[in-house]
């Protein structure tokens, strides 16, 4: 049940229970995401990509069915394993830029796991973790993307066997390579283009004396925000058909979707608390904003669905958050610059249900002037 979708009576209870801002999430829609993720690839274990949303009930919903946990820092592996998620069976460090000290907790609660991209980071595993397991990670087009992280991450492929080399002569045990798409990618064949540079590494470390048995495919898988095309299956299927041409059933794949398994699953409510004119434009001031749970509009131009619980005839409004910072505007059109949104006619107290907030809105809200993030509530 996606909670964007609860009827007026309903969000208007919620409030009146708990107040605004407030998150609502259906854990049922996060166990159907998993579901559909999990049937559409069949031979994929999942970790899922705590940086995502990294709330409690989620990761323990999550934990309940079986999903393990991509994690980045000490922080997220306490929380995983209070969760209830095994260190050694159930999570993997898949960030290539590690602090030290995490690294070493890691290394000494069990997790053997780590993804690096340089010769650096191989140095830090070997002193802090050694003997570790670990996957390189390669750099790989993320075009049809909204996040393009291989501009930060990633080895280019000709240095790959140079790299796991070095990670084998350091004392690690290289055991595949990792991918990232990019997040919110809408192109699936960019999957497909890096299993096959993956494909060709596999074969010029195997000629250089380095068995490869893993590959990780990331994360990137989309969610509906508008009117995106979406199709789960269809990715999954390109995957699988790549996959079993590529490699032999005895190499493990694993991913680590985040967004794609809570997008849709968390909606948030938040409420006028201030209005004016500006230049000629309303302006409507809401209890959240780009500190809080819409960092992505700034950072990605990423837009939401919106609905009001007024009925009036739709008026263009700037829709700006409680900050003290010019920044905090979260209606902006597709170049970063503020625009207005069209919504039934809004005044002091009235509230806007905000939909698709599950991912990277509560992991990347600030504290920014005291503000606390949205309260949880789970509905199902």
């Amino acid at each position: 049940m996606n909670p964007y979708d609860l009827d007026r009576a309903a969000i208007e209870a919620l409030v009146a229970e708990h107040g605004t801002p407030l998150y609502v999430v259906s854990r049922e829609q996060i166990r159907e995401n998993f579901r559909r993720l999990d049937a559409a690839l069949p031979a994929v274990q999942i970790f899922y990509a705590m940086k995502a949303n990294p709330q409690e009930e989620i990761l323990a919903t999550l934990a309940g069915i079986g999903a393990g946990f991509d994690v980045a820092s000490r922080g997220e592996i306490l929380a995983a394993v209070e969760a209830g998620a095994s260190p050694r069976e159930d999570l993997i460090f898949a960030d290539t830029v590690k602090d030290p000290k995490h690294i070493a907790y890691a290394h000494g609660i069990g997790l053997d796991d780590f993804t690096y991209d340089n010769r650096s980071e191989i140095t830090q595993i070997a002193r802090h973790a050694p003997g570790a397991f670990v996957h390189l990670r390669l750099a790989v087009s993320n075009e049809g993307a909204v996040a393009h992280l291989s501009h930060k991450f990633g080895a280019p492929p000709a240095e790959a066997v140079p790299l796991l080399a070095a990670a084998r002569d350091a004392g690690l045990r290289p055991r595949g390579v990792s991918f990232h798409v990019g997040s919110q990618c809408l192109e699936t064949q960019r999957w497909v283009d890096a299993l096959e540079t993956t494909r060709r590494v596999f074969d010029d470390a195997a000629a250089a004396g380095v068995t490869l048995t893993s590959v990780d495919i990331g994360g990137g898988f989309p969610v509906r925000y508008a009117d995106e095309k979406i199709d789960i299956p269809a990715i999954g299927r390109a995957v699988d058909e790549a996959y079993r041409r590529l490699f032999d059933p005895s190499v493990e794949l694993v991913a680590e979707p985040g967004r794609a398994v809570v997008g849709d699953a968390v909606c948030l409510v938040t409420k006028v608390i201030s209005e004016s004119t500006r230049d000629g434009r309303d302006w409507l001031y809401f209890d959240d904003g780009t500190y809080g749970s819409f960092m992505e509009v700034l950072l990605y131009r990423m837009g939401f669905p919106m609905r009001t619980l007024t009925d009036g005839p739709e008026h263009p409004y700037v829709l700006a958050g409680p900050t003290c910072d010019c920044i905090d505007v979260f209606s902006r059109d597709d170049e970063g610059e503020i625009c207005t949104v069209d919504l039934p006619e809004m005044h002091l107290d009235d509230l806007l249900v905000v939909g698709g907030m599950g991912a990277y809105t509560f992991s990347e809200s600030t504290r920014f002037n005291g503000f606390e993030p949205p309260e949880f509530v789970f509905v199902d």
